[in-house]
């Protein structure tokens, strides 16, 4: 009985899956079978974004465990392990740690060439049940909006880290930027011109093949929150000229360290605090959202909006939109009341 679940074999890193004979139509030299093997689990490997394999292998691993608690085969399982795992934690994970865990457990008997256990009746059926059952909406947190974010920067000083902070609010709103983006970024990425900033995203959520995407960011007709000011500003301030444009400050100082992602959530909600809002409102997603949302609001075409974010679809941007829209031509304001 197979009960240990081999995470790096499951995700493509098994030499056994990949073909037996490598064979050059052009009669050239044969590489080595040994090194074109491990190019192709290289780039299974690169298939998905690091977090995500992150993700897959932890929950992997929750799953094996599971199974070996039990004396049930993990990999490959059976539909009905796998209908029993989800039981089993309908009430006490968040339905999408599930939906998480089943794309794992299906992209890693894909990899492997065995039968997907999750699209089998058993596990649909019961998946359709916990989802009807314990399914609720989002907890979507509010758009930041252009007056939340100037208040958000009102009471920012010179301090080094007011500098920084200003400078990733007002870069990351009027960029769409995510907060992963915003941690990516390189002094190089960032291009002042006599129209504003130019900015390359190297390898975003929606460019997985890394194509990059380049973007603009003009002048604010405010100077408190023009966000090439800022950006100007952080670079004088923190006197840095290549590297990671967003640097961590531990007790006011410059290091060569990039602010994390979650560390700009918790910015954003600390700031946001001092402007007097509740924490819970906001993260770092607010200020991508907060774009759409204010762009929409003032009538900026949809393709417009799209190209700025990086949308792939008008769907995925318009889940962006939040209440920005809501009186906007509203049909009740048309009903003579």
């Amino acid at each position: 009985m197979t009960t240990e679940l081999d995470v790096a074999a499951a995700l493509g890193d098994e030499p056994g899956v990949l073909p037996a004979v490598a064979v050059d139509a052009d009669g050239g030299a044969l590489a080595p079978l040994a090194e074109l093997a491990e190019r192709a689990r290289s780039y299974a490997r690169g298939s998905k974004a690091a977090n995500t394999l992150r993700a897959y292998e932890s929950d992997l691993r929750h799953f094996g465990a599971w199974c070996d608690a039990r004396a049930l085969t993990a990999f490959p399982a059976e539909p009905e392990t796998v209908a029993l795992y989800l039981v089993d934690h309908a009430e006490r994970l968040a339905v999408s740690t599930l939906r998480r865990r089943l794309a794992a457990i299906s992209e890693a008997h894909q990899a492997a060439r065995f039968s997907n256990p999750t699209v089998d009746s058993a596990v649909r059926v019961t998946w359709a049940g916990i989802r009807r059952a314990h399914g609720t909406a989002p907890d979507a947190k509010e758009a930041a909006v252009t007056e939340v974010v100037a208040a958000m920067v009102a009471p920012l000083g010179e301090r080094l880290i007011d500098v920084r902070d200003r400078a990733v609010l007002l870069v990351g709103f009027a960029g769409a930027l995510r907060r992963s983006e915003l941690s990516g970024l390189d002094v190089g990425d960032v291009v002042e011109t006599g129209e504003g900033l130019k900015i390359t995203v190297a390898r975003s959520k929606t460019d997985q093949e890394a194509e990059g995407h380049t973007i603009g960011i003009t002048y604010g007709s405010n100077p408190p929150t023009c966000p090439v000011r800022a950006w100007r500003a952080w670079l004088e301030a923190a006197e840095i000229e290549d590297g990671p444009a967003f640097r961590r400050l531990p007790h006011g100082r410059t290091t060569p360290d990039r602010i994390a992602g979650d560390g700009i959530a918790r910015m954003v909600k600390r700031r946001a605090v001092a402007a007097g809002y509740a924490p819970e409102l906001f993260s770092g997603h607010s200020l991508r959202s907060g774009f759409a949302t204010t762009a929409a609001r003032a009538g900026v075409a949809e393709h417009r909006i799209m190209r700025q974010g990086r949308w792939t679809t008008s769907q995925a941007m318009r889940g962006y939109i939040h209440e920005g829209e809501l009186f906007v031509d509203n049909p009740s304001a048309k009903l003579g009341l």
